[in-house]
């Protein structure tokens, strides 16, 4: 078991397995005492918990990847069409599942990203650089500054500048 402590000092105890999902408490492990806590000074407990659940459950499902559940099911050796709709129906489990998950506020998908990128989680990562994009598609210069709330900071005679000369960024 490992120790993970947040900068609130909330600590949460965790598989070693689901430890190693992460490139940073991979690195963490080989080079201190696996006794002691990983302290994460840029996470939030909240956070920390949420890190962790996405660890779990990719930790859950590569135990259950499908050439193992083919493998494990003998009524389904040597049937390529079955084989293939476990593998469809075990996609759309993840699918959903992240979908699931990442169903957050603003902050906290800023957050996760913050924390995904420190801890080196590559999945949730994407996940969050998809969720994001998601967000930002098909959404005008405006529409984006609300939904993120970034503030103007141009006048408008700067504005009108940059939308003249990159007009092709500006229009619909």
């Amino acid at each position: 078991m490992v120790l993970l402590r947040s900068i609130d000092e909330i600590t949460v105890e965790v598989a070693e397995t689901v430890a190693l999902k992460s490139n940073m408490l991979k690195h963490a492990l080989e080079e201190s005492n696996p006794e002691q806590f990983i302290p994460l000074p840029n996470i939030t407990g909240e956070v920390m918990f949420k890190i962790v659940d996405y660890m779990t459950k990719q930790t859950e499902f590569e135990s259950k990847k499908p050439q193992e559940i083919v493998e494990k099911s003998p009524e389904l050796e040597g049937d390529v069409a079955k084989a293939k709709e476990a593998l469809k129906a075990w996609e759309q489990t993840v699918a959903t599942w992240e979908v699931a998950y990442m169903d957050v506020s603003m902050n906290m998908l800023y957050d996760l990203f913050l924390g995904a990128n420190f801890m080196d989680l590559q999945g949730l990562l994407s996940l969050c650089a998809e969720k994001i994009a998601s967000l930002i598609k098909g959404k005008t210069v405006k529409e984006i500054r609300k939904t993120f709330n970034i503030v103007n900071d141009f006048t408008p005679e700067e504005e009108a500048d940059y939308v003249k000369k990159y007009e092709w960024a500006f229009t619909d």
